[in-house]
């Protein structure tokens, strides 16, 4: 049986970004039209599914309605205002996303890249509005925290089924096959568990520290979608043998 992409593990594809969609979109010009039929690209899949990447910040507006709950008056229009405007973004962006991926079929290679770009170019924005309401709302470092914890936990539970999924997929392979492949398999939940680790130590960490895990978190997860990603393709390459 041939291995299928569960949601989680396009989603992890999306945070791949362009470079391996806008790989395959140079290949499909090459290919005939039976297998382009007959396998989606990268590009159509993370088109399709580009929206799970809102998990995230799912995770974080939940922090944010907590924090509303807890104010009164005046601070709490202004507040609430400005996550309303952030509410209005995140949909704005999922729109476009279910938009772009009900057109999926019927776009070309080139047409998906550029649809994947204006997506990944609307997310930073939406990125942007977030860092700017915890401005205007002046969160404090608890709520930050809270935020950070709330958007690694998501991403974490993302990674593990992410993992479980190379796990199952690899199993249809020969014994052979899955040598090298487990054994990397193997590799990435080390890496996984070191940055639970890491996000376990930082829950009474000063702000500065949250700050640097933060970036080192961001770096983590393009490591993990890239290695992913590579892990992904050997099993399909090991498939087709």
């Amino acid at each position: 049986m041939k291995p299928r992409l569960s949601t989680v593990a396009l989603a992890v594809l999306v945070q791949a970004g362009l470079a391996q969609a806008q790989a395959q979109a140079q290949q499909s010009s090459e290919s005939t039209p039976a297998a382009q039929a007959s396998e989606p690209s990268l590009a159509r899949q993370s088109i399709e599914w580009s929206q799970t990447r809102l998990t995230e910040l799912d995770a974080a507006i939940a922090v944010f309605e907590q924090n509303l709950a807890k104010r009164n008056g005046n601070t709490r229009a202004k507040v609430e205002v400005a996550l309303q405007e952030l509410k209005g973004k995140r949909d704005a962006y999922r729109a476009e996303a279910e938009a772009a991926a009900a057109q999926a079929k019927i776009r070309s290679e080139q047409e998906l890249a550029q649809a994947r770009q204006s997506l990944d170019d609307s997310w930073t924005a939406l990125q942007g509005t977030k860092d700017r309401y915890l401005d205007t709302v002046q969160a404090d470092v608890a709520t930050r925290r809270a935020v950070l914890q709330a958007e690694f936990d998501a991403r974490q539970k993302a990674w593990q089924e992410a993992i479980d999924g190379l796990s199952a997929d690899a199993a249809w392979l020969s014994a052979e096959q899955r040598v090298a492949i487990e054994v990397r398999i193997e590799a990435l939940k080390v890496r996984v568990e070191e940055e639970k680790a890491r996000a376990a130590r930082l829950r009474d960490a000063s702000t500065q520290a949250w700050e640097n895990a933060k970036q080192s978190y961001a770096e983590a997860q393009q490591n993990f979608a890239q290695t992913y990603s590579s892990i992904r393709e050997s099993i399909a390459e090991a498939a087709k043998k």
